[in-house]
């Protein structure tokens, strides 16, 4: 089995929700050829780490099979590089959950850069088009919401030595919940009170986040609650 949400292959047969990130699994159907090939692409993407590779992979896999939803999918998930990035700071742009930094240092960013991030997760057209070739095309866009949340915790803020602090160097490995609590907390508050969105986008992001936040922490929130009554 497969796990669409988080791209995982589980071995229990069976099983309703995925172990990994409790996403709720697609029913068993007939083994279809077309998907396992488009499987074989998506599987082949995921196992590079360069983004314009995989973004290249998942490009061949679309001209063999143009309606693949697996490939499309994956490919909302890488950005664009900055047509001009700004000076002294480094482009993460290929990283598409990269946008959340608004949220985490929104000194860094211009009224227009903040209005071009912010399209990326409520408006924007890739998104329409490839949620739209789903059943249930608002789920998917929850969904979508969900995984930027978990890649920024995952790969801008565990990652992130000075949030998670070091020892010698060294970056803590453990306590994740404790010491990204604070920051969360602010992402949070931010969230829920960005005027550049509509009080439901509002919700809907700060609400994924904090389930996406819950997920990472293996659903240890006790530190990111308390910090959000301070």
């Amino acid at each position: 089995m497969y796990c669409r949400q988080c791209q995982k292959n589980i071995e229990m047969e069976g099983t309703v929700f995925c172990p990994y990130c409790g996403s709720k699994l697609a029913e068993k159907t007939a083994p279809e050829a077309l998907e396992s090939e488009e499987l074989k692409w998506l599987t082949k993407a995921l196992a590079v780490t360069s983004l314009p590779e995989r973004k290249k992979i998942l490009m061949q896999g679309l001209q063999q099979y143009p309606d693949s939803k697996l490939l499309k999918w994956e490919l909302l998930f890488i950005g664009e590089p900055a047509a001009k990035p700004a000076r002294g700071r480094i482009d993460y742009s290929l990283i598409k959950c990269w946008i959340l930094q608004i949220y985490l240092k929104p000194e860094e960013f211009s009224a227009d850069e903040k209005t071009a991030m912010r399209k990326k997760l409520f408006d924007d057209p890739q998104l329409d088009q490839t949620a739209a070739l789903f059943s249930d095309p608002e789920q998917k866009k929850s969904e979508y919401l969900e995984r930027i949340c978990r890649d920024y915790i995952e790969i801008f803020m565990e990652e992130d030595n000075r949030l998670m602090g070091s020892i010698f160097g060294f970056k803590r490995e453990k306590n994740k919940e404790k010491y990204l609590a604070k920051p969360a907390a602010d992402m949070i508050r931010r969230m829920k009170t960005d005027t550049g969105l509509t009080a439901d986008q509002c919700k809907q992001l700060a609400d994924s986040f904090y389930f996406a936040f819950s997920r990472r922490m293996n659903g240890n929130t006790e530190f990111l609650d308390e910090a959000l009554q301070d």
